[in-house]
């Protein structure tokens, strides 16, 4: 299902507020990587008990993957189309996560929600009050899903009143994007964008690496095996997350 962007008066005031909103957060991204030649390592390239962003709903813990409760976000290989350019919508949803993450002050806490389509679901917040659903809602980069709370709707709602994120853009629900719907610009691209890394690991597991991973620059093209556009298609080919390090 293609969502055409609004092109409403309010849409100059979601644009104010998405400015504003980005200048109170603190980007915090991949850390630089060198070049390792052709065997790949991760050994002391992540924080101990930091979580992880995988993508726009879904985080790593020491507990497990878990996605989201009651959203759904661009993927990271997926892009929205906002007056004629294209934006990377997918990665745009993950960094703003891990901004959120970055400048907590409280630990994460994930609780699993029970769902029989989505196994490993939880609802994750900043302590006991910042969810991180409502996050990425109230500024557009997610939807929330039809058995989504009502405060999940409403925080889309004023998102998409003020014309932020996702409802500035041309954009397929992430839903159909899986599933193989694109815009029709998108179709005639020849080089779509699939961040996603699998690689084998110095232990002999097949891990994907996504881009908000420390050590994600230091695998070299050489030892990447195959590139996905979504963890889910990573996960379906056979591929797992590398396992967080251990607390000290």
């Amino acid at each position: 299902m293609r969502i055409p962007r609004r092109t409403t008066a309010r849409r100059l005031a979601g644009a104010v507020l998405g400015v504003a909103t980005t200048l109170m957060l603190a980007t915090v991204g991949p850390l630089p990587g060198g070049d390792q030649g052709l065997t790949w390592s991760s050994a002391g390239a992540a924080e101990p008990m930091r979580p992880r962003i995988v993508d726009g709903d879904t985080v790593q813990t020491q507990e497990g993957v878990y996605d989201l409760f009651g959203i759904d976000a661009p993927e990271l290989g997926q892009r929205c189309l906002r007056a004629g350019r294209w934006t990377t919508c997918g990665l745009d949803a993950a960094f703003a996560l891990n901004r959120a993450l970055g400048l907590a002050l409280a630990p994460l806490v994930c609780t699993p929600v029970s769902d029989t389509e989505r196994p490993r679901t939880a609802t994750c917040a900043i302590g006991d009050k910042q969810d991180l659903a409502i996050v990425l809602l109230s500024q557009g980069l997610a939807l929330s899903l039809p058995d989504s709370p009502v405060r999940y709707k409403e925080a889309e709602e004023g998102a998409r009143a003020g014309g932020l994120g996702l409802w500035a853009t041309d954009f397929v629900h992430p839903s159909d994007w899986r599933r193989g719907g694109r815009l029709p610009d998108e179709l005639l691209d020849d080089n779509p964008s699939c961040p996603i890394k699998a690689v084998e690991d110095e232990d002999g597991r097949r891990v994907y690496l996504v881009p908000l991973d420390a050590d994600y620059d230091t695998a070299p093209d050489a030892a990447v095996e195959a590139r996905f556009c979504s963890d889910e298609a990573a996960e379906a080919a056979g591929w797992t997350r590398p396992s967080l390090p251990e607390a000290p």
